[in-house]
C-alpha cells in the first residue's frame, strides 16, 4: 500500500490518521500533538496504549499515546530559580506537593504542513507560546516548538524543535512519557517479553519520587530480572554513559507476539525513566534529571542547559517496529 494521508475523527477530535503497508498512526494536534495510535498494520498490533473513550482519556491524559514534556517529570514545589528569575508551576501532583510534565501535552497544537512524498510521510504540529498568555505566569519566556513526524516504511523520525523567540536566554528540559502496551498482546506475559537499554546508573528518590543526588552502579540484567520475576512496578530513573559505544535506545521484545519496538534517542536524552502498570510500560527519554533545576549538581551531570536568545535546539528520536 501507497503512503497515506487522511482527515479523520478520533475521540470526537480532528485527527490525522497516516501510514504505509507497514505501520498506521493517529496524531491528534488538540490534544497536545499526541502520537495517541501507532499500530502494525500486517500483525493487527496496536503498539501504544490507546484511549478507547474520550472519557477514558480525560480521566488521564498522560497515560496514553507519546504526551510530550517541556519540562520532564517533577519540580519540587512546584519551583525554582534560575540566573535571577523565578519559575513557579501549578502544583498538580497534589499528595507530594511537585508539579509533573509540564504544559505543552494538554494544549492544542497547529498544524503546519502534512506531505506525501517519495520521502515518505511527514507531518508538522507547533506551539507557539504567545498564543497561552496565562503560561507566562509560571514561564515567562517566549518560544516556540515544532514536532515533526516522519514515517517511511517501519520507521518513525520524530523530532523536536525548541525556539527562544524572546530577548533572553531560558532553562530547558524536554522528554517523552511514551507509553507502550507491555505485553504487546493480550495473549502474551511478561516471561514471553523483555526490555533492553542500555544504562548503568540507578537515582536514588525520595518519598517525593524527586532525586536525592545519591546513585548506584548497576547491571541492566537487574531490571529486566525484577520486572519479569518479581512483578516489580517501576517509576525509577536510569542514566547511562554511553555504555560500550551503545546505541542509545529501549527494545521492547514479546516473543509470542512476534514484534520488537526499538526506541531510539540522540545524545541529548542523557536519562530514561521507567514507569509501569499493569499491562503497560513506559520507557520515557529526557534530557535532563527529574527536577535538574533545584539539585546541587553541576549542569554537565543533570542535563539542566540553556537556550539563548533567537537560538533552536533539536532533538530527534525513532520509533523502529520490526517483525521477529
Amino acid at each position: 500500500m501507497k503512503d497515506y494521508i487522511k482527515d479523520s475523527k478520533f475521540l470526537n477530535e480532528n485527527a490525522i490518521e497516516f501510514g504505509n503497508g507497514r505501520i498506521e498512526a493517529i496524531l491528534i494536534p488538540a490534544l497536545g500533538s499526541n502520537l495517541l495510535s501507532l499500530k502494525s498494520k500486517k500483525k493487527g498490533i496496536e503498539l501504544l496504549r490507546t484511549p478507547k473513550t474520550l472519557a477514558d482519556y480525560n480521566k488521564a491524559p498522560i497515560l496514553y499515546g507519546m504526551p510530550i514534556l517541556f519540562p520532564p517529570n517533577r519540580i519540587e514545589d512546584g519551583i525554582f530559580t534560575y540566573k535571577e528569575t523565578t519559575y513557579t508551576f501549578p502544583i498538580n501532583e497534589g499528595e507530594k506537593h511537585n508539579h509533573i510534565h509540564g504544559f505543552l501535552h494538554d494544549k492544542p497544537w497547529k498544524v503546519l504542513k502534512k506531505e506525501v512524498s517519495e520521502e515518505g510521510i511527514v507531518i508538522i504540529t507547533e506551539f507557539l507560546s504567545k498564543d497561552f498568555p496565562d503560561l507566562y505566569k509560571y514561564f515567562p519566556r517566549d518560544f516556540k516548538v515544532n514536532m515533526t513526524y516522519s514515517l517511511l516504511e517501519e520507521e518513525m523520525n520524530i523530532k523536536m524543535e525548541i525556539h527562544n523567540m524572546g530577548s533572553e536566554s531560558f532553562p530547558w528540559g524536554a522528554g517523552y512519557h511514551t507509553i507502550f502496551n507491555f505485553p504487546l498482546v493480550p495473549e502474551s506475559t511478561y516471561l514471553d517479553c523483555q526490555i533492553d537499554m542500555p544504562v548503568n546508573t540507578q537515582w536514588e528518590l525520595n518519598e517525593r519520587s524527586l532525586p536525592t543526588g545519591k546513585f548506584t552502579r548497576m547491571d541492566m540484567g537487574e531490571i529486566q530480572k525484577r520486572l519479569v520475576g518479581e512483578g516489580r512496578k517501576y517509576d525509577d530513573i536510569f542514566s547511562h554513559d554511553a555504555v560500550n559505544n551503545s546505541i542509545n535506545e529501549a527494545i521492547l521484545t514479546d516473543t509470542k507476539a512476534g514484534m520488537q519496538v526499538r526506541y531510539q534517542a540522540d545524545q541529548y536524552f542523557k536519562y530514561w525513566v521507567l514507569f509501569n502498570k499493569a499491562g503497560f510500560l513506559c520507557p520515557e527519554p529526557y534530557t535532563w534529571l527529574t527536577n535538574a533545576p533545584n539539585l546541587d549538581i553541576p549542569a554537565e551531570i543533570t542535563g539542566l542547559q540553556e537556550l539563548p536568545p533567537g537560538e533552536t535546539i533539536q532533538l530527534n528520536t525513532k520509533l523502529t517496529v520490526k517483525e521477529i
